[in-house]
């Protein structure tokens, strides 16, 4: 997400597809259960006293507001934009998708003129578990993006107040000429102030090919420790020893989810490294931190090429807190990453050491 904007898969969607496939969760009264039930919100007046700035700034720009045009003219203007930016992104293939969704209401997009041309896009999506994402952002011209991207923003905090903002964070460095992340994570992390909770190189994109990490953040979060300490904490001072329960891939694009299954695929050196670990692109664990499972946790982060990138914002079916474990293909090419100080130090630095975990573990041959 952002200015320079992301091959961008919904968060929610993530999240909830595990749930459907793994049964991770269940619902009372249609929500989900959280790790922490206090919500907080963006500061809307904060926001619009950028956006209004920016505007002023930045007059050359029009804001065409979602439902100004059809939804097939804004399907086109926003898959031509991503195309400009990211050449593969992953929803360019599938216009009438856009189009429904437009038309439903769960797909609200802003896009931006300048010498009439579109320059840039925003949106806000829908999540099946009561989420909103901001997203599906790109600008091809300065101040137009985060124009869209405040703007969005506050229609979601004026009409939308009880749902949780979600946004995957691009945080990428420069890399061969693609700009960096860092007006992207200025918005995200300060002035849109959402919270991190995990980071790993979920997506690739772009010419060259490359894979480039994203933080996964939210506006309900309360807990402003690392992502780290998030992560071990539910591990802390529990016995991790025994025989560890097989697995299953349900997932293979646009990265590969591999969950915990009785009677599933067992656990060895050989297939990991022939399934995962040397395969390109990435691969997520994300374990419920139940007895039973805590074996495979412990065989898995045995491993020097498995990172432990974070933990779910969603308990599992069991109250247990869902930690996600990743390694990426030694062959992989990956963009480096650049956590800037839009963040807290003690979060900047943990964000930034897991992102140069997975840098190191790709961009070599086996």
């Amino acid at each position: 997400m952002g200015s320079a904007g992301p091959f961008l898969y919904i968060l929610g969607k993530l999240t909830h597809n595990l749930m459907d496939v793994y049964d991770q969760t269940t619902r009372t009264n249609n929500t989900f259960r959280y790790l922490s039930q206090k919500r907080i919100y963006m500061n809307r007046e904060r926001i619009k006293t950028h956006l209004n700035r920016s505007i002023h700034e930045f007059p050359d720009i029009q804001i065409i507001p979602p439902g100004s045009l059809t939804s097939g003219e804004t399907a086109s203007a926003m898959i031509s934009l991503l195309q400009s930016v990211y050449v593969n992104h992953g929803i360019a293939n599938n216009r009438e998708a856009v189009k429904k969704d437009l038309e439903s209401g769960s797909l609200r997009t802003w896009l931006a003129k300048s010498d009439g041309e579109f320059v840039a896009t925003a949106s806000l999506v829908k999540q099946t578990n009561g989420d909103v994402e901001l997203g599906r952002a790109v600008s091809r011209k300065k101040g137009a993006g985060k124009i869209l991207m405040a703007s969005a923003a506050i229609s979601h905090i004026e009409s939308d107040r009880p749902k949780p903002i979600v946004a995957e964070v691009r945080v990428a460095d420069e890399f061969w000429g693609v700009p960096n992340s860092f007006a992207t994570q200025h918005l995200c992390f300060e002035l849109f102030d959402l919270i991190p909770h995990a980071i790993a190189p979920f997506f690739s994109h772009g010419s060259p090919l490359r894979n480039e990490s994203f933080v996964l953040a939210r506006s309900d979060r309360t807990d402003r420790r690392t992502v780290s300490e998030l992560a071990r904490e539910p591990l802390n001072n529990r016995n991790m020893n025994g025989s560890p329960i097989g697995l299953t891939i349900i997932q293979t694009k646009p990265f590969k989810i591999v969950v915990p299954k009785e009677n599933g695929r067992s656990l060895d050196p050989l297939s990991l490294e022939e399934d995962f670990m040397w395969k390109e692109g990435f691969t997520l664990f994300p374990i419920e931190t139940t007895d039973r499972n805590l074996p495979l946790i412990g065989s898995l982060l045995s491993n020097p090429r498995m990172v432990l990138c974070g933990i779910d914002h969603f308990l599992g079916k069991n109250d247990k807190p869902i930690v996600f474990i990743g390694t990426i293909g030694a062959d992989t090419k990956m963009a480096n990453t650049k956590i800037t100080e839009a963040i807290s130090q003690p979060m900047r630095r943990d964000l930034q050491t897991i992102a140069d975990k997975f840098v190191s573990l790709g961009n070599q041959k086996k």
